[in-house]
């Protein structure tokens, strides 16, 4: 019978610990981790495909952060319009009680207060950009700051402070889209309807009674107001559109980054239970081959003439 020599055995058991002992240490190191390696070149071919999903990944996640900054704009987008939107309605509601009471003593006051809060809602800039002069986001939108200015002013160069295109985004697509209507698109109806409401004003204090003339002009300007309004009230219907193709792109994005990082993570991540198992095995073969080369280091002749 061939007897294996006891130092063959021994070299066997030593390089069996030795490699058991780096296996080990990668499987504990995976278990801390959840990685397969420390480094991409541990991944060898499949590190080229990790550091392009991380491309994508970083490429996809700064579009979504973005398209979230932008989000906040068109939310105050919707608040500035609900404002100047309500400030129409309700001079045209002024209006209408002027008219049916025949006493507009009131309106001078009903007309200051609308044109403010126009101008404050048009004048709305979002972290120092404002929302509806276009392209000139460091300027405000409207340009007349009074009642008597606006009485001067008949062109949109001479009321707003715009530029000629209006403001848009690309969110990486390569397709632009519009952010915002511009001041004069969204309230050009109801400068014109309070810049005529003042001219006859001018021309006469509305008092009690209004005389046929003020009735006249009173029931045009509900006219115009009411135009006026629907036009700020489609800016709005506008924006919320723009808002919910944002939040549809959002949600893309965000079912990519998923996608993205699943395929990293199919790539790049340890499975743990399968560590766990080759761990326990891994143990269990050393603790084996360390007795047997334990028990070979502490053979003597003696071992054999016994």
């Amino acid at each position: 019978m061939k007897v294996t020599p006891t130092f063959l055995i021994a070299t066997h058991a030593r390089s069996d610990l030795a490699r058991l002992t780096n296996d080990l240490y990668g499987l504990q190191r995976q278990t801390a981790s959840g990685f397969l390696a420390d480094d991409l070149k541990g991944y060898g071919d499949n590190g080229g495909r990790i550091i392009s999903a991380r491309g994508v990944l970083a490429q996809t996640e700064a579009r979504k952060a973005a398209g979230e900054r932008l989000q906040v704009r068109l939310d105050t987008q919707d608040l500035a319009l609900s404002k100047a939107a309500a400030a129409a309605a309700q001079l045209k509601q002024d209006v209408t009680l002027a008219l049916s009471q025949t006493d507009g003593r009131f309106l001078a006051d009903q007309l200051q207060t609308a044109f403010g809060q126009v101008v404050d809602a048009l004048n709305q800039s979002e972290d120092g950009q404002a929302l509806f002069a276009g392209e000139r986001a460091t300027a405000t939108a409207v340009r007349v700051t009074s009642l008597d200015d606006l009485a001067g002013a008949f062109t949109d160069e001479q009321v707003f402070n715009e530029s000629t295109r209006n403001a848009t985004v690309d969110l990486g697509t390569g397709v632009s889209f519009t952010v915002a209507d511009k001041a004069s698109a969204i309230s050009r109806d109801m400068f014109d309807a309070m810049r005529d409401l003042y001219a006859e004003m001018q021309a006469g204090a509305f008092g009690t009674p209004l005389t046929a003339s003020q009735e006249l002009a009173l029931r045009n300007a509900v006219g115009a107001l009411d135009a006026a309004h629907g036009s700020i009230v489609e800016a709005q219907g506008r924006n919320g559109d723009v808002n919910n193709r944002l939040g549809r792109e959002i949600e893309r994005l965000s079912s990519q980054g998923i996608l993205v990082e699943k395929h990293m993570s199919d790539v790049a991540d340890a499975d743990l239970a399968e560590v766990a198992m080759k761990l326990s095995a891994s143990q269990t073969q050393y603790q084996a081959i360390a007795k047997v080369f334990s028990d070979i280091r502490e053979l003597t002749l003696l071992n054999f003439l016994k």
